[in-house]
């Protein structure tokens, strides 16, 4: 589904659209029998128009649906057209109009719509809950599209904005889940980050959120997803996140962040051929999304594949060179195959951008580990500067003492790290940085607590 023409004109509504349009895929995925293209990737082409054939060949798909939207007072109205990819040719076209208060429903009926158009079987229950959507006040949902809109695009500062919306979506309506969901996601994703609040203030509003989510609405396969990434990146509950993303998947197979994610915490088991193998379906569902193509490239990496997880950055590249997530990983890769002079360049210009202060942490390292101390202690000042309240984080830390050689400061930090909530501690299994400290007993309990075993 292409990104919805927003028909107002106001420029203040452009995240109304790409909301409805978000929300339309979520609603199409959710249909077992259609593969369907997720948000992240059909969004490119709202920027770059390009042909309905031209677009269809670079997704890989057979159907496109366009449409618009327009919203008058208290009323909606999406109009929307069926084309077929290979002969552009109109298939079918269709006007759906609502209340704001049944924006649900109306979603859910246009998905509905287009399933019996091309002749997908709907299953009893997806027939129920295409014809069973609740009302939502359009405050709250409003509220809620801006806030996937800024999550969409996760600066810090963009991170800020969405959880306050995410955060005004559940007060304006306490009982929409989606917006439940999308808080605990934002917060994750902050925590991560650690740019404007620590990994232990997001995290239990991170989990109230998520399991709210999943209260107030038990088939949605968002809520599961976003508790599975809170069991794998807070509590390193193996089995609970595999068993939330199978939840998660079954609801949606559509959803590519679930694949990605579940791909993460398969890769962190050293599950790798698993790892793979959901990093490219989630590519498969999101191939403009340099975020996945970048999160597949770390089980290919640890595999020893080192040929592939570059042409998997070199595509993340080629649709956001500005991203500085794009030369960290190139330099993370290069870490992974033990060249670690290799990886400085590449990390510099991570730094170079805007980017959070574990890319310094990252970079203070390989200069450590390659024996240019001093230059390691001036990254390790800058760190500081960077970091939230000009203080490192306990992980960073234990990356600056591993690269100068400090074992036991790096221990020190390490069980610090896990202290304070870092979600960084799944890396620890299979990334050679942490070598060094495996014959420890220190680190081989550390790794019971995590579930890693020793």
């Amino acid at each position: 589904m292409l990104p919805l023409e927003n028909l107002n004109g106001d420029p203040a509504q452009a995240s109304f659209a790409d909301g409805m349009t978000e929300a339309l895929i979520t609603g199409l995925a959710r249909v077992k029998g259609l593969d369907v293209i997720s948000r992240t990737s059909v969004i490119q082409y709202k920027r770059a128009p390009q042909r309905v054939t031209e677009v269809a060949r670079a997704l890989g798909v057979d159907a496109v649906i366009e449409g618009s939207v327009i919203r008058s007072g208290d009323r909606v109205r999406i109009t929307a057209q069926l084309i077929d990819a290979r002969s552009d040719r109109h298939l079918w076209a269709r006007s759906f109009e609502r209340n704001s208060r049944d924006i649900l429903a109306l979603q859910d009926e246009l998905a509905s719509a287009i399933a019996r158009e091309i002749h997908v079987r709907l299953t009893p229950a997806e027939k129920s809950r295409l014809t069973q959507a609740p009302s939502v006040n359009p405050a709250a949902y409003d509220a809620y599209l801006k806030g996937r809109y800024f999550f969409n695009r996760p600066s810090d500062e963009n991170l800020q904005k969405a959880i306050a919306l995410f955060e005004e979506a559940t007060q304006k309506d306490p009982t929409y889940a989606p917006a439940f969901s999308g808080l605990s996601d934002a917060l994750l994703w902050a925590g991560y980050n650690e740019g404007f609040m620590t990994a232990s203030e997001a995290k239990p509003k991170a989990k109230a959120a998520a399991e709210k989510a999943i209260a107030l609405d038990p088939e949605s396969a968002e809520a599961y997803a976003s508790l599975a990434t809170f069991k794998l990146f807070y509590e390193y509950d193996w089995t609970g996140c595999e068993s939330d993303f199978r939840k998660a998947i079954s609801l949606n197979p559509n959803y590519a962040f679930a694949h990605d994610q579940f791909g993460l915490a398969l890769g962190f088991q050293g599950r790798l051929d698993e790892a793979i193998a959901e990093g490219k379906r989630a590519a498969e569902l999101d191939p403009l999304s340099p975020q996945i193509f970048l999160d597949a490239s770390i089980a290919l990496a640890w595999k020893g594949d080192v040929r592939m997880a570059n042409e998997l950055v070199e595509k993340a590249a080629a649709l956001d060179p500005t991203y500085f997530f794009v030369p960290f990983e190139k330099g993370w890769i290069q870490i992974q195959n033990r060249k670690v002079a290799e990886a400085i360049p590449a990390l510099q210009k991570a730094k170079a951008l805007e980017s959070p202060a574990f890319v310094a942490a990252w970079l203070a390292y390989a200069y450590g580990a390659t024996g240019d101390r001093s230059r390691a202690l001036a990254e390790a000042e800058d760190l500081k500067k960077r970091s939230l309240r000009r203080t490192p984080t306990a992980f960073n830390l234990a990356l600056v003492s591993l690269g100068l050689g400090e074992r036991t400061r790096a221990l020190d930090y390490l069980e610090k790290a896990h202290a304070e909530d870092s979600q960084w501690l799944g890396w620890l299994k299979n990334d050679p940085t942490f070598d060094p400290l495996r014959p420890e007993p220190r680190f081989q309990a550390l790794m019971k607590k995590l579930g890693f075993g020793g």
